[in-house]
């Protein structure tokens, strides 16, 4: 079904539309700092709350096998959300999207347009199963994987900070707004009339 002209997997603009703006993570530094920032006060924040809530990190397991658990979740978390990402894209459009890793970031893009409310979805879906996933982990796996269990929280929390920017500025669009992340750079369009 077409949503303002434009049909799912279509790469094509319609004439009607021109470009608006551009965002490249990369290279805004703006962007890349307020990420930064965004992830940097996710965590403390995630550290205060384990504190004063005195969540139970105990765990009979070894230090050593601990941490490789934790590493092992967290690396599988990462690339797990990317291909979250990559999923929808691909169920949305129904064109294949690519997912790289562009230092500092795992990327996730495609050349097909979206509508804004599909651009937000896309973004946001992994923050969104991701925790509510994660907290119902915390509260039915045994306790010695508490703590690597909230790490990958936090890590999806903080680590979405990007994808939360994205999020907040497509809902600043108007609702007509066509958007094409490709990975590097995100394009808005809006209609010339």
């Amino acid at each position: 079904m077409a949503i303002h002209g434009v049909r799912p997997g279509q790469t094509q603009l319609p004439d009607s539309y021109r470009l608006h703006s551009t965002l490249d993570l990369k290279r805004d530094k703006r962007a890349a700092t307020t990420i930064q920032a965004g992830f940097g006060l996710t965590v403390a924040a995630m550290i205060v709350v384990a504190l004063v809530l005195d969540l139970p990190f105990e765990s009979d397991l070894s230090t050593a096998l601990t941490i490789t658990i934790t590493v092992a979740a967290c690396v599988a978390y990462m690339v797990v959300h990317e291909l979250t990402h990559a999923a929808l894209l691909w169920w949305l459009t129904k064109e294949r999207p690519t997912v790289a890793v562009r230092l500092p970031y795992l990327i996730t893009g495609s050349q097909a347009l979206l509508t804004r409310g599909r651009a937000v979805v896309v973004a946001v879906a992994p923050l969104v199963l991701y925790t509510v996933l994660l907290l119902g982990l915390l509260w039915t796996l045994p306790s010695q994987f508490f703590l690597t269990v909230y790490i990958v929280l936090v890590l999806n929390v903080a680590g979405s900070a990007g994808d939360a920017l994205q999020a907040h500025a497509f809902l600043r669009l108007p609702h007509a707004a066509l958007i094409r992340d490709d990975g590097k750079v995100t394009s808005v369009f809006l209609p010339t009339a």
